[in-house]
């Protein structure tokens, strides 16, 4: 709806209450599941009020592997003490400002997952290591390239599996791919 210079429009899964040009106020859309006052179910299952403002959720996708989630099959979540509002791309921001070059996501808590190289998208598949040294590898992880630690990502990121505490790049001959081999 235009105003003057202004554009009024309603956030997804909103609609307008009223049809007149006087109410500025959004409704839940029709068959949306609702909460408590129209508002639809979204987000993190859980209470979202002035005690929460501007706190952060991660929230795995529900469509992903519930056993094994990968950090970009979440979204970051924030209260703004009404209800809470994805924030797309914050976990590439807090990564930033932590001084890495890209996040692979987030998983719940939440734990922003960080690394170093391109972090152009790959296939594990197809995309074989190259050690550069006895700890830095050059490989795909969750989707991502990377170059970075091996001890890093198998203990801090537990890329490889959970609870291991180091590790280092290991490449049986030049024909076959490096790996990070991970140590408990």
């Amino acid at each position: 709806m235009t105003i003057g210079d202004y554009s009024c429009a309603c956030e997804d899964g909103y609609e307008w209450c009223a049809g007149g040009l006087e109410s500025f106020e959004c409704c839940a859309g029709a068959g949306s599941e609702t909460q408590d006052g129209g508002i639809p179910v979204v987000g993190p299952d859980e209470a979202c009020d002035e005690e929460q403002v501007e706190e952060l959720r991660c929230v795995i996708d529900p469509e992903g592997d519930p056993g094994s989630p990968e950090p970009g099959e979440a979204g970051v979540w924030a209260c703004n003490g009404a209800r809470w509002v994805e924030v797309p791309g914050y976990a590439t921001f807090a990564c930033l400002a932590d001084g890495f070059e890209f996040a692979y996501g987030c998983l719940p808590g939440p734990d922003f997952l960080c690394s170093f190289g391109p972090g152009s998208p790959c296939e594990v598949e197809d995309f074989g290591g190259i050690c550069v040294d006895e700890d830095i590898i050059d490989t795909c992880v969750w989707g991502r390239r990377t170059i970075d630690r091996c001890s890093r990502l198998c203990g801090e990121l537990g890329a490889f599996g959970p609870g291991f505490t180091g590790g280092g790049c290991e490449q049986p001959t030049e024909a076959e791919p490096a790996s990070c081999v991970c140590t408990f």
